[in-house]
């Protein structure tokens, strides 16, 4: 079979069981939420039967009071809660068990406003129950209205009103408390009231019979949904499984011998040749690039010769290419030299924050009179390829020597956020380094430096000799710090100490005269404040 049939095969049976498995949580996912349905009209069955048993008692409780007191008002709250019951006024807003004790302790104000007027009988039959639970709420309703009919008997007596033969109380007499209260606490009304409790309870064990029971079917439902989800997720990872130990022998290992193969082609192995034969299309495909080798190789001992006369001419160009490189790059920064490389004719820009340097070698004058021409360059050649050699560790540009005068900058041509650390560390480092260097020497010579830090500009001047310069109040500011300094001291302005005052540590030398500038307060650089 083809590769491309067989992975067809696997993935066709991997999405068709993942699927099945996104069907299956969508029926497990639909089987928990009938759980939770059925739970909660478990719940508001209960509330309808403990309503029914609640009125009952709240009726219970109106028609004792009338008859203990004979207040007119426990009479109307009794037709009220007969007729809320029956759905012929509106049902009160948060009709809890305790709403008619909060009606009497409120002196008859109404908790809450009024809502629509239902039955409960209604809500009983929109409730859905089963004929056998509710035969068993209309039988305690039934009852009910039954205790409603004695109690309705003992309120009419407290009016003196009896019962006539025509189903009314037409007949007139004395209002009978006694009559009323033996009925209201008698045994035939607490018989009355036990039916009602009792058909009540028998109602509650159907409920939870038949709760309980669908409630059992539909886990059951649902653990057998969550096997099969198992099984098929079980299944997924086996069919994963296969598909990369197929993909391992069919398509990985074939690819791993064409990688290897072309690396060593790629290294000049012309000879080399793929052992994997297939029926497949890796199998064309390794076939294909055994007779690319063998074409290639005849390709290449043909064009060897042609390639190695022209390697000699290229390496040839490649020595006078990198000759002008050296010579461009010693003159000018890479950055710089590769702008002009690219064609800008015009370099100039402006640095917002750089720090400059200017470096003075003291009573090298004096020892140019001693010393031969030669020794005298050889010296000086010596000092500032010791200052050279630190230039990259600190990344700095040196702009140019003037004499025994060196001129370095920090933040040229690449801006950099710790260009006056970066100096001074650097200007610390070449002190010590040229101490060293004239102590084994036994020369008398001292660097003298000054350190500024501003806004510059810098760019290429000159059309035969190109030279990078640099520009502004920051190069005159330096070289006036480094001759007013003191010899083997770094002499630097307050502008360049505000911003290393917390990792370096100076000294206040006080207010000079700066030529141009009038008087400022200076620094000398003595040391990092931190190892």
């Amino acid at each position: 079979m083809t590769i491309n049939r067989t992975l067809f095969f696997i993935f066709s049976s991997l999405i068709t069981l993942l699927f099945a498995l996104l069907l299956t949580l969508v029926w497990l996912s639909d089987t928990r939420a009938r759980i939770a349905f059925k739970e909660h009209q478990r719940y508001e069955s209960y509330l309808l039967a403990d309503e029914l048993r609640q009125s009952s008692d709240d009726l219970t409780k109106m028609a004792r009071l009338y008859a203990a007191t004979g207040d007119e008002i426990f009479l109307e709250y009794f037709n009220e809660i007969a007729d809320i019951r029956d759905g012929h006024v509106p049902r009160p807003q948060n009709y809890a068990r305790v709403y008619w004790d909060l009606v009497i302790g409120q002196n008859g104000d109404r908790p809450g406003e009024y809502g629509e007027a239902k039955a409960l009988k209604e809500l009983m039959i929109n409730q859905g129950f089963t004929l056998e639970e509710f035969s068993k709420l209309s039988e305690a309703e039934t009852n009910s209205n039954k205790l409603i009919g004695l109690e309705m008997v003992a309120m009419n007596a407290i009016k003196g009103k009896f019962a006539d033969n025509l189903g009314g109380f037409l007949r007139q007499g004395e209002p009978d408390f006694e009559l009323a209260r033996n009925i209201m606490f008698g045994n035939k009304y607490l018989a009355a009231k036990a039916e009602i409790m009792g058909s009540i309870n028998q109602f509650f064990d159907l409920i939870d019979r038949r709760t309980q029971s669908e409630v059992a079917a539909l886990r059951s439902l649902g653990g057998t949904l969550m096997s099969a989800a198992l099984l098929i997720s079980l299944a997924s990872v086996i069919l994963c499984l296969s598909s990369i130990v197929i993909l391992q022998r069919k398509v990985l290992k074939p690819l791993t011998l064409l990688s290897n193969a072309t690396e060593k082609v790629g290294q000049g192995d012309y000879a080399h040749q793929i052992d994997h034969r297939s029926n497949d299309e890796m199998g064309n495909l390794v076939s294909a690039f055994n007779n690319m080798v063998v074409d290639t190789r005849e390709s290449v001992a043909a064009l060897h010769t042609t390639n190695q006369q022209l390697k000699e001419n290229q390496e040839a160009l490649e020595e006078e290419k990198q000759v002008s490189e050296n010579l461009l790059l010693n003159i000018l920064p890479s950055v710089i030299a590769e702008r002009l490389r690219g064609g800008e004719m015009t370099i100039a820009d402006e640095f917002p924050e750089v720090s400059v340097m200017f470096a003075d070698l003291v009573n090298f004058t004096e020892l140019a009179e001693v010393l031969g021409p030669k020794d005298l360059v050889k010296l000086l050649n010596d000092v500032f390829a010791l200052f050279d050699k630190r230039l990259d560790e600190f990344g700095l540009e040196k702009i140019k020597t003037i004499g025994d005068c060196y001129m370095v900058v920090a933040g040229v041509p690449k801006p950099v956020a710790d260009h006056a650390q970066r100096l001074a560390s650097f200007a610390l480092v070449i002190v010590n380094d040229l101490a060293q260097f004239v102590e084994k020497r036994g020369l008398k010579i001292k660097v003298r430096i000054g350190l500024h830090s501003g806004t510059a500009v810098a760019g290429v001047v000159g059309t035969k000799k190109f030279a990078y310069d640099l520009w502004g109040d920051v190069v005159n500011v330096a070289s006036r710090m480094e001759s007013t300094g003191t010899p083997g001291m770094i002499h630097v302005s307050q502008a360049f100490m505000s911003r290393l005052q917390d990792s370096f540590t100076f000294s206040e030398r006080g207010d000079i005269q700066v030529k141009g500038k009038g008087p400022m307060t200076t620094y000398f650089l003595e040391s990092r404040r931190y190892s």
